[in-house]
């Protein structure tokens, strides 16, 4: 597999492993307020979106170390390996 193929796979993995909790949880609230709202006859749209924008509050102020962390590995890892990297054919 050619090294650029590998270092997009490496960073998509990286994203997907990030990205995957967030968009879980908010699937999640989105479908518990969705139901919530079917079960009440609420036809407020807010209603809808405040639990998710302070879920996203919720996250970037409390769970985003987790991320922080995954990308800090991933550089960390792309630095240790330049040296190879620059020296190593694309193809």
């Amino acid at each position: 597999m050619p090294l650029y193929l590998q270092l997009l796979h490496l960073a998509l993995r990286t994203e997907l492993e990030a990205v995957t909790p967030i968009i879980l949880m908010l699937l999640a609230i989105g479908l518990v307020t969705a139901i919530f709202q079917s079960a009440f006859q609420i036809e407020d749209m807010a209603f809808g979106l405040l639990p998710k924008i302070f879920a996203m509050i919720a996250i970037g102020m409390f769970g985003g170390f987790g991320a922080l962390g995954l990308f800090e590995h991933f550089a960390m890892l792309l630095i240790s390996h330049a040296p190879g990297l620059v020296r190593r054919t694309w193809s």
